[in-house]
This record gives structure tokens, sequence and C-alpha cells, in this order.
């Protein structure tokens, strides 16, 4: 089985597969006729992993009706290369033919989806954007 469909199926993403680089070494033994398997040392280091419960911030409140606001679209980029911008397209046509009281945005994300972006939200924040829907999809 390909190792990116496999790691999507488990809601894992590939990215925090890149960014974790392995290191292995080796100890030395007692006994040269010591098998291979157990003078072999290997070590996985991770740097995502964090300890502790990150701040908790609360939601946004919700908007009493969409007409006449600005909805920004935000591609996390999560597939790579620009991948995910056809499903982020569609939504744009829905919202105007459907709501066409409702203006939207496109923008891509910086980094892979778990990385900050502070640039892109304050982008949006000095626009007035009203609203942000983060496309993660791939």
């Amino acid at each position: 089985m390909d190792r990116r469909k496999m790691l999507a199926l488990l809601g894992v993403s590939p990215a925090i597969v890149a960014g974790a680089p392995s290191f292995a070494g080796t100890v030395p033994t007692a006994s040269p006729k010591a098998s291979p398997m157990t003078s072999a040392l290997i070590t996985a280091v991770n740097p995502a992993v964090t300890p502790g419960l990150p701040k908790r911030i609360p939601l946004a409140p919700r908007l009493d009706t969409l007409d006449g606001k600005t909805i920004y679209l935000v591609d996390t980029d999560w597939g790579g290369m620009g991948q995910n911008d056809g499903i982020l397209q569609e939504m744009q046509a829905w919202f105007a033919e459907h709501m066409p009281a409702v203006k939207t945005i496109i923008k891509v994300k910086k980094g892979n989806f778990v990385t900050d972006d502070p640039a892109l939200w304050k982008e949006i924040a000095d626009a007035k954007g009203d609203g942000v829907v983060l496309g993660v999809a791939g």
C-alpha cells in the first residue's frame, strides 16, 4: 500500500513523517558473535511532539447572515503543490451561484497545514474579513 494513502486513512499527515528524522547507530557488544540485531540502536526523533495541552482559544461567534460578508477560502495546501484549489474554486462557484451577495476570496496558506501563517491572518484581519473556511483536503 502507498504510505501516503495509508497515513491519510489513519488521519495522519505525511508532513509529520517527513519532519521526523530517524538516526541509527551501533552499540558495542561484549561478544563479537552477537547477532547484528542486538548491536543496532535506532532512535526516532519527532520534533512536532510537545508536552502538555496547547492554550485553548474560544471559537469566534457565528455570523447571523452571510449576505454582504467577505469570506476567505484558505487553502492549507495539505496535498502539496496546490492540489486543493479545485475544491475551494468549486465552493467559490457555489457561493457565486447560490449566494451572490457573499464575496469570496481564495488564499493559500504558507507552510504545511500544521504551521501558523501570521501574515495571512493579519492580511485577513486588515481587510476586515468576516469569516474563514479553512480547506483541509487532498
